[in-house]
């Protein structure tokens, strides 16, 4: 088992853009658990979104369905860690926006430019725009190309929790730098990647700095010879 806020990380980021996400890239759930009971992530082909909380695995399809999967469940991208916040840190804030978030986030850590920070923000939200991606039509579809027909879903007035990673600017490329956040409602019935928030008065948020970060790749031949799509610009349109 990993140490409690060590991050890790299966595949890249890059690798998700450049469409490496057929079930030769991909690591079950059952295994990733043993990593982490908190993170976001996708599924195989890019099926969805992911959030695990509480060690139970989400799926949220862009037809508007909500599932928890199974073990035998492949991710070929996934954050993942055993999240415990810093009670010293846990703050009641009125967030604006989703970059507000971020601002926020990175207030509460000011010594934390360079480290992985994991959050947990919960409560009622004013408004919060998600999206689902539809799975890959063909092996190696591009994430640019899922994110132009991706199903895009607002809530008002909604209760839930935002699980979250904020990473450094260095990890460009492995990672979402700034704010990679997953939104669920407090049903746990709807949810997805988030594109826009506001809440609703103050929210709680709770956050750990993480100094640990494990990556894993994966061992298909084709992944090591593969020119991986490194755009920031790409990145932040296909993220949000």
């Amino acid at each position: 088992m990993a140490n409690k806020n060590e991050i890790y990380q299966f595949s890249l980021i890059s690798a998700l853009m450049s469409g490496l996400a057929s079930p030769s890239y991909s690591l079950p759930i059952s295994t990733l658990l043993t990593r982490g009971t908190f993170g976001v992530g996708t599924f195989s082909s890019m099926d969805g979104e992911m959030v695990i909380l509480d060690s139970v695995p989400y799926q949220f399809h862009a037809d508007g369905t909500t599932r928890v999967v199974s073990g035998e469940q492949l991710v070929p991208f996934a954050m993942v860690s055993h999240f415990k916040p810093d009670p010293k840190l846990s703050r009641a804030i009125k967030l604006e926006s989703k970059k507000a978030l971020l601002e926020r986030i990175e207030e509460m850590v000011p010594g934390a430019k360079n480290a992985f920070v994991l959050f947990k923000v919960k409560g009622r939200f004013e408004r919060i725009k998600i999206r689902a991606i539809h799975r890959q039509s063909f092996p190696g579809q591009k994430l640019s190309e899922l994110t132009e027909n991706q199903m895009i879903k607002e809530f008002h007035g909604v209760k839930g929790t935002i699980v979250g990673v904020r990473s450094p600017g260095w990890s460009h490329g492995v990672s979402v730098v700034g704010v990679h956040a997953h939104f669920i409602d407090e049903e746990r019935k709807s949810g997805g990647h988030i594109l826009e928030l506001e809440s609703e008065g103050e929210v709680g948020v709770e956050v750990a700095v993480c100094r640990r970060f494990h990556l894993e790749l994966p061992e298909s031949e084709e992944f090591g010879v593969r020119e991986l799509e490194v755009d920031e610009v790409g990145i932040r349109k296909a993220e949000g």
